[in-house]
């Protein structure tokens, strides 16, 4: 029996939980029996404080079953919908008796979307519809953990630490997610009053984590350091020697922002915000995964081939410059009824240039794209 610590799994434990598998101490002796349901937070802390163990086989069969029982006839992009649907109630309710346990959830399933097909999780980050701005909020939060989900998983991070810097991007904002609408859809300059509640925002967020019984340090640590700086330009401390996933963070929470649309500002395309992202951080190395993540071409971008075909890309390729795409249009600029793939590696189809969206009066549905029998 391999005993690996109760603390690798600390994000599923929350009071009325049911407990997936048993609990041992450090000499593999039951403790809890598989099924034990934990009665409130008090229990939930005492059981990490006394640094129990559980078997990791028993974790590999509890991860085995929840992927059996998840749902088979529901696409990737219809789970996504229904997550920013459900985080649009979920953030505004932190009072709530099973806030916490809810955002634990919406973490887990976010970071088994990013365990799935990447190239599709980054098409619906990018190819998101903006007209929607008034739910700014929620789907900044939404895109910043599931960038955060793809690069953890990049760096190889152990799921906790993943799971901790998840729970934060979804919840660093919860204090101003109003204000953080209105912005996105006026023109008008946040006024004196607006600009303090943007500086405290860290501060009272992570504040009214710990006011619904969050006790993950580096969780809380995230949200309040998410927007401090190494040159010591951030906020609200000016701290020069912020945590690792406060960084990380910092930097997905900058990126998303600049490829996210608001009324009088354009959105950068995903390839330059993440140049600009890696030159303003001084090279730092978290701030070139996202750009090792999207490549040259990412998923949702759209190009103009060789051939003159529109298409628009769906999969990374071997090498940076030669994704795999799906032809929306002839030479002659007409839509063609059922996307191509094309492999833009050969000559024919190599990459002429990239098409600003707003050029493109093509429009295909996802699920369209990435199914699997379109012609390839």
């Amino acid at each position: 029996m391999k005993l690996v610590s109760l603390s690798q799994v600390s994000h599923l434990l929350y009071p009325g939980v049911t407990l997936a598998w048993s609990v041992r101490d450090a000499n593999g002796t039951l403790l809890l029996a598989k099924g034990h349901v934990l009665a409130d937070e008090r229990a939930v802390q005492t059981l990490l404080d006394r640094g129990m163990f559980i078997d990791a086989a028993e974790i590999a069969a509890a991860a085995a079953a929840n992927r059996a029982n998840a749902p088979k006839d529901e696409s990737m992009s219809g789970r996504w919908s229904g997550l920013e649907n459900r985080l649009g109630t979920l953030l505004k309710s932190s009072t709530e008796p099973n806030f916490l346990q809810k955002v634990r959830e919406s973490v887990v399933s976010i970071a088994a979307l990013a365990d799935g097909n990447v190239d599709l999780l980054i098409f619906l980050i990018l190819r998101h519809d903006y007209k929607r701005v008034a739910n700014y909020s929620v789907v900044h939060a939404l895109h910043s953990a599931a960038l955060c989900s793809l690069l953890t998983r990049r760096l190889g991070w152990p799921e906790p630490k993943r799971y901790s810097v998840l729970g934060a991007a979804l919840t660093m904002n919860i204090s101003m997610l109003e204000l953080q609408n209105n912005l996105a859809i006026r023109t008008l300059k946040p006024s004196d009053a607006e600009r303090q509640v943007i500086a405290e925002h860290p501060t009272v967020s992570a504040t009214m984590l710990r006011d619904a019984g969050l006790a993950d340090v580096d969780w809380l640590t995230t949200v309040e350091q998410h927007h401090e700086r190494r040159d010591g330009k951030g906020y609200p401390l000016g701290l020069t020697d912020s945590t690792e996933m406060s960084r990380l963070l910092n930097f997905v929470d900058t990126f998303t922002a600049k490829h996210s649309p608001r009324a009088g500002r354009t959105p950068q395309p995903a390839h330059r915000a993440a140049r600009d992202l890696f030159t303003h951080s001084g090279g730092d190395p978290l701030a070139a995964l996202v750009i090792k993540e999207f490549g040259i071409y990412p998923p949702g971008c759209y190009v103009r081939l060789a051939s003159g075909e529109v298409a628009i890309v769906v999969q990374r390729g071997a090498s940076a410059n030669a994704p795999i795409v799906a032809a929306i249009t002839n030479k002659n600029g007409d839509s063609l009824t059922q996307p191509v793939r094309r492999d833009t590696s050969t000559p024919a189809n190599a990459i002429a240039a990239t098409v600003a969206e707003e050029l493109i009066r093509v429009r295909v549905s996802v699920d369209r794209l990435y199914d699997q029998k379109t012609n390839r």
